[in-house]
């Protein structure tokens, strides 16, 4: 087992487990970088790092993050939103809801650019209702990534 095991199986908010994911990941990414290189050298030269020790500290990352995300999923699963059904739920609903929102503003713009100087042209959409959507969307975002936000660190991450 790698040495973040104590790390990875400990008691901890969510929000903890989210940040050591992303560490994870950025671990194995810059293991898979440091491998790339000692793969292949000269008959007469020695690798800087063994290849086979690196592999195996990207095996227990890897078996690290799979221990993580089973217990950050199971987490999310589990846990209760008020109004919006399980985590994982309002999770999906905060990422289509940015969605919304990305896509509205792009809309927005191009419709604005496309329209900027020809007389002879016009939107064949409201931009006054787009951008009341655009409002509400970023609303309904903001309350419930507050509501995810509060609980990553309220809530004790599952085992």
């Amino acid at each position: 087992m790698s040495d973040n095991n104590d790390r990875i199986n400990k008691k901890m908010k969510l929000a903890e487990g989210l940040l050591l994911r992303a560490d994870l990941l950025k671990k194995i990414e810059h293991l898979q970088n440091r491998i790339r290189p000692v793969l292949v050298v000269s008959d007469d030269k020695l690798p800087q790092e063994d290849p086979d020790k690196l592999i195996a500290q990207l095996r227990n990352a890897i078996q690290d993050l799979e221990t993580l995300v089973i217990r950050i999923n199971k987490t999310n699963n589990e846990t209760l939103v008020e109004g919006e059904g399980v985590l994982m739920e309002a999770l999906a609903k905060r990422d289509s809801l940015k969605m919304l929102s990305e896509r509205l503003r792009r809309i927005r713009l191009d419709a604005q650019f496309n329209n900027s100087g020809d007389s002879n042209l016009k939107n064949t959409i409201s931009i006054k209702k787009l951008q009341k959507e655009m409002d509400e969307t970023g609303r309904a975002f903001r309350k419930i990534d507050s509501k995810i936000q509060e609980i990553n660190w309220l809530t004790e991450l599952k085992d």
